[in-house]
């Protein structure tokens, strides 16, 4: 069932769907459908709250969403996202964040960034890590077998979903 609803986002993307999907991944998660314009620039726009999974009393795994005007591709704009994701993490002070980022053509990057500690300093996962590009064009197999079968109650499972090697 989870991967039929990807395969839906896929050929018709709304971040709402993703509402019904993290519903049937983890029944912990609280849906928020939440609009946060204040993250809003020139290159991500629409910043939506679509809600969260609680792991336990210390971890949570907050889940947005962005509209980015430019046409996306497997290449662009990783490193800018990854920035806007690390600065929602650093600013709600949460272990983990899934973050969608879409374009106009229904292609959308699913990227997971979590963070680990050493000591007192928060170490952020790198950009090119945990990250999947989706496009109506392609067959997105590995999305679909990866994200449809993870395992979404705890980071730890969650990130073997983005270890493809």
């Amino acid at each position: 069932m989870p991967k039929k609803i990807l395969q839906d986002i896929i050929q018709d993307f709304s971040s709402e769907k993703f509402t019904h999907f993290f519903r049937l991944k983890n029944r912990s998660f609280r849906p928020a459908i939440e609009s946060l314009h204040y993250y809003d620039d020139q290159d991500f726009s629409n910043c939506l709250f679509i809600g969260e999974i609680p792991f336990d009393s210390t971890s949570r795994l907050g889940i947005y969403s962005f509209h980015v005007p430019k046409a996306l591709t497997e290449r662009s704009g990783k490193k800018a996202q990854y920035e806007k994701g690390k600065r929602i993490l650093k600013e709600t002070n949460s272990e983990a964040g899934i973050f969608i980022f879409y374009d106009r053509e229904g292609n959308f990057r699913f990227s997971l960034i979590t963070v680990t500690y050493s000591g007192t300093r928060r170490q952020f996962s790198h950009f090119k890590r945990y990250t999947y590009f989706v496009s109506p064009a392609f067959t997105n197999k590995t999305f679909l077998k990866q994200v449809g079968e993870a395992d979404f109650s705890s980071i730890d499972s969650l990130k073997e979903a983005f270890s493809v090697e």
